[in-house]
């Protein structure tokens, strides 16, 4: 899920131009915000633009792997989840597209009314 350096928690995350380093607990807490935005929530990835996991919150329930998700995340015309009874939320966490979001949900009605909070939360954020 997250490469650690000398066991601090601290991942390095290539960006075009500068390199970033960013703490687990930030990545963390940026993921525990939005599963707090959904009730519904069952299941937050965050990758680079080649798929590879950066992070992720994952409910127990779920029998989707991680990996699948994170593919899932940067695919635009094959869908790698086939569950009726979920909703796949895509988002891009910085103006250059590098990083996504994939925020798995139950289905409900009222999902929609949570979309502007979260895109408060997204324009707030400040890791990627």
């Amino acid at each position: 899920m997250i490469d650690q350096i000398d066991n601090l928690g601290v991942i390095e995350l290539d960006k075009p131009i500068n390199n970033t380093i960013i703490n687990e607990s930030e990545v963390k807490y940026f993921l525990y915000r939005i599963e707090k935005n959904f009730p519904n929530f069952v299941a937050g990835v965050i990758t680079d633009r080649h798929g590879f996991p950066v992070a992720s919150k994952i409910s127990k329930k779920l029998w989707i792997l991680e990996n699948t998700l994170a593919l899932s995340a940067i695919t635009k015309n094959r869908d790698f989840i086939e569950d009726n009874k979920l909703v796949q939320i895509k988002k891009n966490l910085d103006k250059t597209k590098n990083y996504k979001l994939l925020i798995l949900l139950e289905k409900t009605k009222d999902y929609k009314s949570r979309m502007k909070p979260l895109k408060g939360l997204l324009k707030s954020q400040e890791l990627f």
